[in-house]
């Protein structure tokens, strides 16, 4: 289309000097050159269409990619007495609850490409609240008892490293890799060993997966992101999927900033 335009300008440019160059009686020249632009014309008007057309599909991606999100009520004792995995201030004004299956791979995605960056920005700075809960798929197989794996290892003060090594090494899950981990953890390899079967560590898990159902929770990762006031979420925002860290960003810093307000 564009070679297309540059071409007939180019034509236009030669005929009329050819024309400036011939008596000024020949119609025959005059009518192409005005043929021609007309076709120019056109053909810029074409490329103003595609060009609004263009912009209309960027527009349109750009909304698919912004997370949907609905305001749930308001969740009391957000971080279950202290009896889930946490990081960062309790005094945090925001907090985050992650929904994760150890066997998904936009889980680990979301693991590996942002869950870094805001610990570094948010969670390492004081200003947000970090706590997580177990929702495994029913359709994968190993991811409950990576989450009891899990579950074991916050008895035992070491939930976010065991957490790191489920998933890196997401294609292992299963006994051998939990005990070759809370090894290299220096577990309590006893405690450990015993917790695996411990049923009450299953009903915890069924515990979240209950929760995350009520909260209209299906897919993994999911996110409850609010502010903390009285040990309670406010209208938390649930967020779905292994959205990008700016995403996660400009929620966070709109929930700041609401909260500075006098």
């Amino acid at each position: 289309m564009f070679r297309s335009v540059s071409q007939l300008c180019f034509s236009l440019v030669i005929i009329s000097f050819i024309v400036a160059c011939q008596p000024k009686d020949d119609s025959k020249l005059e009518s192409e050159i005005a043929s021609l632009r007309d076709e120019v014309k056109q053909l810029q008007q074409d490329v103003a269409d595609i060009n609004t057309q263009v912009d209309e599909i960027k527009t349109a991606a750009a909304e698919a990619k912004t997370p949907k999100s609905r305001i749930l009520p308001n969740q009391p004792d957000f971080d279950g007495n202290g009896q889930i995995p946490s990081m960062g201030e309790t005094s945090a004004k925001i907090a985050i609850i992650e929904f994760s299956d150890f066997q998904c791979p936009y889980c680990k995605r979301y693991v590996d490409q942002t869950f870094a960056k805001i610990k570094d920005n948010y969670i390492d700075s004081g200003k947000l609240r970090y706590l997580a809960r177990d929702f495994p798929l029913k359709f994968h197989p190993q991811a409950k008892s990576a989450a009891v794996a899990a579950v074991c290892s916050f008895q035992q003060n070491a939930y976010w490293p065991m957490r790191d090594s489920l998933f890196a090494n997401v294609r292992q899950l299963g006994d051998e890799l939990y005990q070759k981990a809370a090894g290299e953890l220096s577990l309590d390899m006893t405690k450990f060993t015993a917790c695996l079967s411990d049923p009450k560590v299953v009903e915890k898990i069924n515990e979240d997966i209950t929760l995350a159902t009520s909260l209209g929770v299906r897919g993994t990762p999911s996110f409850l992101i609010g502010r903390i006031e009285n040990n309670e979420m406010v209208e938390p925002k649930l967020v779905v999927g292994a959205q990008d860290y700016r995403v996660f960003s400009a929620l966070f810093e709109q929930l700041l900033a609401e909260e500075a307000k006098p």
